[in-house]
């Protein structure tokens, strides 16, 4: 973080310092002494004391400065130091780890479709599964691209199909997903199967 608010706020709270000082330090001594010649004039004790005021006044603006461009570069910058954020982060590294585990389940009977990103084309036991794994986090599986996935698996020949999604998905998905034989795991439901004792039986085929 840019500390230069930090900065001003400690020159300020010093110079306020050393003029409240100043002020209370004549002050008292002329009361104690007794003596006139230590007394500041009404011109410079007015000095002191508005100098005292103001600069408590700035000291305190820079520090809400500084508090203000440090949530503002956590937000942008870091946004998982937040709780929530962190939780969020957790989940989608989680997921992440999990999706890579699965293609290496799949090893050697996968290959990827050739011109369809996320596309993996799995053959076993003279069957076919069209696995597609969604790269975008933060959106939710659509229909479109459900659509596109069951055209995919009739150019190849697939008789089942697998979407990996990490959003949660709607009712109305799920229905055209199961009308075109596709099984659909959010990332709730892919991190039960990769936690199962049938994880071998994952394949769906």
């Amino acid at each position: 973080m840019n500390n230069k608010w930090l900065i001003s706020s400690c020159v300020a709270t010093a110079a306020g310092i050393i003029a409240g000082a100043t002020y209370l330090l004549f002050s008292e001594y002329s009361v104690l002494s007794g003596s006139q010649s230590w007394v500041l004039s009404s011109t410079w004790s007015s000095v002191m004391l508005w100098l005292f005021v103001s600069m408590f006044l700035l000291a305190l603006l820079f520090n809400i400065l500084a508090f203000l461009e440090l949530e503002s570069q956590e937000e942008v910058l870091n946004p998982i130091w937040w709780p929530q954020g962190t939780k969020l982060g957790r989940q989608q590294q989680q997921f992440k780890e999990n999706t890579q585990l699965l293609l290496q389940f799949y090893g050697r009977e996968m290959e990827s479709v050739e011109d369809c990103e996320s596309h993996f084309l799995v053959r076993r036991q003279q069957q076919a599964l069209l696995l597609y794994i969604q790269p975008e986090l933060d959106e939710a599986l659509t229909v479109a691209q459900v659509r596109s996935v069951f055209q995919q698996m009739l150019s190849l020949n697939c008789q089942r199909g697998l979407i990996v999604c990490y959003q949660k998905i709607n009712s109305q998905v799920r229905l055209f997903a199961a009308e075109a034989g596709i099984e659909l795991f959010d990332q709730q439901r892919l991190k039960k199967y990769m936690n199962a004792e049938n994880f071998s039986q994952l394949a769906l085929i």
